[in-house]
């Protein structure tokens, strides 16, 4: 039988991946199993809705939601004369078509451009790359989650990968003697 010399960290390491390769979960996926982060992120539709997504109004710098926008208004309305003020009441503030028109028609905002349509979906994203065990993954949400958008671990079956099935049967399976 060959044999590969390690040094001590390195045995360590492989001996602590094995254990963590044999005890850890896999999220209902069968194996070889890895994992990748996944987050919530935006899908532009359009600027028409029946393409369907949540409203948003888009300005220079980003996008409101709804409920943004009506904060927006209401934060600046006593600047504006008492008649504009009265004609807000009348605006639907449900309505980012009629928000839109009140913000660009009444209070002659010219950085607001027009309502988008935008679906919030999940994703795995192609920037972390892989990781072999859950805790690897978790490690890094711990320290990078800020980089995304409400980051969890997502397991995923490298079926028919079998450069990566045989590598981690052989990291499952070696002899680990003292």
């Amino acid at each position: 039988m060959k044999k590969i010399e390690l040094n001590e960290q390195d045995y360590e390491f492989l001996k602590e991946l094995q254990h963590e390769l044999n005890t850890q979960e896999t999220d209902g996926n069968a194996q070889p199993v890895f994992w990748g982060v996944e987050e919530e992120v935006e899908d532009f539709r359009g600027t028409d809705g029946d393409y369907g997504g949540e409203p948003y109004i888009r300005f220079d710098d980003g996008k409101w939601s709804v409920e943004e926008a009506v904060q927006e208004v209401e934060e600046v309305l006593h600047e504006y004369e008492p008649d504009i003020q009265s004609e807000w009441t009348d605006v639907d503030k449900e309505s980012a078509d009629d928000i839109y028109e009140f913000m660009t028609e009444r209070l002659k905002w010219d950085n607001v451009y027009d309502v988008i349509y935008i679906d919030k979906k999940w994703q795995v994203t192609p920037f972390t790359g892989a990781f072999i065990t859950k805790r690897a993954c978790k490690n890094y949400i711990e320290r990078y989650g800020y980089n995304h958008c409400k980051p969890h671990t997502y397991a995923m079956t490298a079926y028919r990968n079998f450069e990566l099935e045989r590598l981690l049967k052989i990291l499952r399976e070696m002899k680990m003697d003292e």
